[in-house]
């Protein structure tokens, strides 16, 4: 059997973005695994798993889609194995557990094993978690998260980013005042 894996170019300069690793099968079905890695903080956001009936369908529907104009680095399969689990392994010790469909996607690692992988990756930025705010994540989940950081970092052992707009203060947070200067990395 053959195996792919491919990434984001930018995932390491970005904190998000893809990791793809397929599984090819003789009769010309492929089958793939895709992860949605945050690779500052929260591991594996989002997972899926898909079922091609040939290498072009795989291409246009999962390939093409998630890596346009080819923005992608080739990987051993079990570094991408590798690094889908040290991204949740770093994710765990902040106190986040992997997408609801991560074990569904990780099928796709069967037969791939890490034992002989050398490939080293850094999570965090700067030596610390960094959490930005995704699109979906909602006021309570950014809350969530935060005070999760705050538990095992302690101040000023995280930086963040969150979108200003109609954000209720946490507790025994300032209300915003225009007239302050405000850096969006606080921490």
């Amino acid at each position: 059997m053959k195996y792919e894996a491919l990434r984001s170019v930018n995932l390491f300069d970005s904190g998000c973005g893809y990791l793809v690793v397929s599984r090819f099968k003789a009769d010309g079905r492929v089958e793939a695994g895709s992860f949605l890695l945050d690779v500052f903080c929260l591991g594996v956001k989002d997972a899926g798993f898909y079922f091609f009936q040939s290498i072009a369908n795989y291409q246009e529907g999962l390939i093409n889609r998630f890596f346009p104009n080819g923005n992608s680095v080739r990987m051993t399969p079990e570094a991408g194995r590798k690094l889908a689990e040290d991204a949740i392994s770093y994710a765990r010790g902040l106190g986040f557990s992997p997408g609801a469909d991560y074990k569904k996607a990780s099928r796709v690692f069967g037969g791939i094993t890490t034992a002989h992988c050398d490939e080293q990756f850094t999570f965090g930025k700067d030596g610390k978690p960094f959490y930005i705010q995704g699109p979906s994540e909602s006021p309570t989940r950014v809350e969530i998260i935060l005070r999760a950081l705050e538990a095992r970092c302690g101040e000023g052992g995280y930086h963040y980013i969150i979108a200003g707009d109609n954000f209720e203060p946490f507790d025994g947070e300032e209300e915003y005042d225009e007239s302050k200067a405000i850096d969006p990395v606080r921490r």
